[in-house]
């Protein structure tokens, strides 16, 4: 019961409008400098409406991979789309490790041949096999580059990305993003269990110490829940690791305790701060919402049209069911 009047509350404080004109916030939730707020469908009715899309990592397969740079993939599901997010990543031992530059539509039971994937590791010989894989995804600081880089043929396009992204941690072995990986992965983890999903979840707002550096939408909350972690992980919590290595302060209001009478003041302004809080966050996401009107046709599959949205810092892009918005994914570089 609190925790749903918790959402209501932080929804009257903001009205979301353009391409989160569906969607309710939730309350911000933080751990260390990274904030989340969720966000949840406007009426109960969206996510039957929302069913015929299914999740990703049950109903995708990675059928190969014939030569480098280009992915096999198919639709497991012999009902409904699957949506696959832009900038996924596909681990194996054994065969170069890919990603995708851009999100991909596949109806039900269609493979797909996606020819401008990125290779992202450089020196490692031999193709994927078929496998229903494990997901990872890009690191925020370098969604910029394979955003700009993306409809390119060319799988070694992101080497040069890679290599300056993991000096950044003191690692340097050239384009081998698994490397940055492995020694940071503890280190990722704790960001899972901390902001976990919430029921009815269908997206979520990252903001780092303060400032908002993402939004993620996914068609229902069975996709969401599939996908949550895969970006608290690979995607968001990697930005919180390298500002907390630089030192950067949080962005948390300071609470005047001058002249505090009792706890009950005391419990009144914590909630006025939270609140302060709450509403600067939402000013940055309502602000967001505007860009929509900046969003570019890239195609058309399923009945489904997907855009491009490429306005200042920000990047990333939409999937629309007619009207309505069944995808987004837009992020800025966490610096």
């Amino acid at each position: 019961m609190m925790e749903i009047q918790a959402k209501q509350e932080a929804a009257e404080t903001s009205l979301l409008t353009g391409l989160l004109a569906h969607l309710v916030p939730g309350p911000l939730v933080s751990w260390g400098l990274l904030g989340v707020i969720g966000l949840f469908p406007v009426s109960t009715g969206q996510e039957q409406s929302r069913a015929r899309f299914v999740p990703p990592m049950r109903s995708l397969e990675v059928v190969g991979s014939p030569n480098y740079g280009t992915l096999v993939l198919r639709n497991r599901a012999t009902k409904g789309v699957l949506v696959l997010p832009m900038h996924v990543a596909f681990f194996q031992p054994g065969g170069q490790n890919h990603a995708t530059s851009r999100v991909l539509i596949l109806d039900a039971d269609e493979t797909l041949t996606a020819d401008d994937c990125f290779c992202i590791q450089q020196t490692q010989s031999g193709t994927l096999n078929q496998a229903q894989q494990r997901f990872s995804m890009l690191p925020l600081g370098l969604r910029r580059a394979a955003f700009e880089l993306r409809g390119i043929k060319d799988f070694r396009r992101l080497w040069t990305a890679i290599a300056a992204y993991s000096r950044r941690y003191g690692i340097n072995y050239g384009g081998h993003l698994e490397r940055w990986l492995r020694p940071n992965f503890a280190s990722l983890l704790p960001y899972r269990r901390a902001l976990e999903w919430q029921p009815g979840q269908v997206g979520a707002a990252f903001f780092l110490a303060g400032r908002l550096v993402g939004v993620e939408v996914a068609p229902n909350s069975a996709y969401w829940t599939e996908m949550l972690p895969v970006l608290l992980i690979y995607c968001y919590a990697s930005a919180a690791l390298l500002a907390e290595r630089q030192h950067r302060a949080p962005a948390h209001p300071v609470l005047d305790l001058e002249g505090l009478r009792d706890l009950d003041d005391l419990q009144q302004r914590l909630a006025e701060a939270r609140r302060q809080e709450q509403e600067q966050h939402l000013t940055q996401l309502s602000a967001l919402a505007s860009l929509y009107k900046r969003a570019r046709p890239a195609e058309e599959h399923a009945g489904l049209r997907l855009l491009s949205i490429s306005q200042g810092e920000w990047l990333g892009q939409v999937v629309y069911a007619g009207s309505e918005v069944v995808y987004l994914s837009l992020f800025r570089s966490e610096l």
